[in-house]
């Protein structure tokens, strides 16, 4: 009979598999980038919409096409495993929009040192989650980001403005490390269809 802390090592190292693929940091990367247009000018309302797709469509199709096949997929404790998804896909994308649009008009000199502080909570579960090295890091980055980003402010820069460029900064390097994971993926774990032909090989 598998133990409660058996099934949670089994529940980690499955998110831990599927966190590795570099789809997340990726799509969060593209997220940021489309909210930093946000800041540089309000009228782009719209990239908050854009950006927040990212999580809530673009990445959950994009682990059904390329992680599941290779890594498979498991549900855990049934129905509440479906409301986290709920929640981490939906409602906190929409959450952090709105606290960002809240900071933005009530706290607008602190904006970037407020975002990455947000930012740096939200990651923080996910690290605890999954234990994995690199979410701790980009919890640091997120914070290292606020406190550049708030510097800039001081130096003269708009709030926006630096919050813009804090968020390109931080999508940049998001984007590029999830490449990257993506690539190691992809050499770990090959679709079926690889391994079937290098069977028959």
């Amino acid at each position: 009979m598998i133990s409660s802390v058996d099934m949670r090592k089994v529940e980690r190292g499955s998110h831990l598999a599927i966190r590795r693929d570099g789809l997340s940091d990726i799509c969060s990367g593209l997220m940021l980038g489309f909210m930093a247009l946000f800041f540089l000018d309000f009228k782009y309302a719209g990239a908050l919409i854009v950006g927040c797709s990212m999580q809530t469509i673009i990445l959950p199709m994009c682990r059904r096409m390329i992680t599941y096949p290779r890594v498979g997929y498991v549900k855990f404790r049934g129905r509440a495993n479906m409301w986290q998804l709920i929640v981490w896909d939906i409602v906190v994308p929409l959450a952090v929009i709105g606290l960002i649009i809240c900071v933005g008009i009530w706290m607008r000199r602190l904006l970037p040192v407020c975002t990455g502080v947000l930012l740096a909570g939200l990651a923080l579960p996910g690290a605890r989650l999954t234990g994995y090295i690199l979410d701790y890091v980009l919890v640091g980055l997120f914070l290292l980001s606020g406190v550049v980003g708030q510097l800039m402010v001081w130096l003269g820069y708009a709030p926006g403005t630096a919050t813009a460029y804090q968020f390109w900064a931080l999508a940049a390097v998001l984007i590029a490390v999830g490449l990257a994971e993506l690539i190691g993926f992809f050499h770990e774990h090959p679709s079926p269809e690889q391994e079937t032909d290098d069977d028959i090989n």
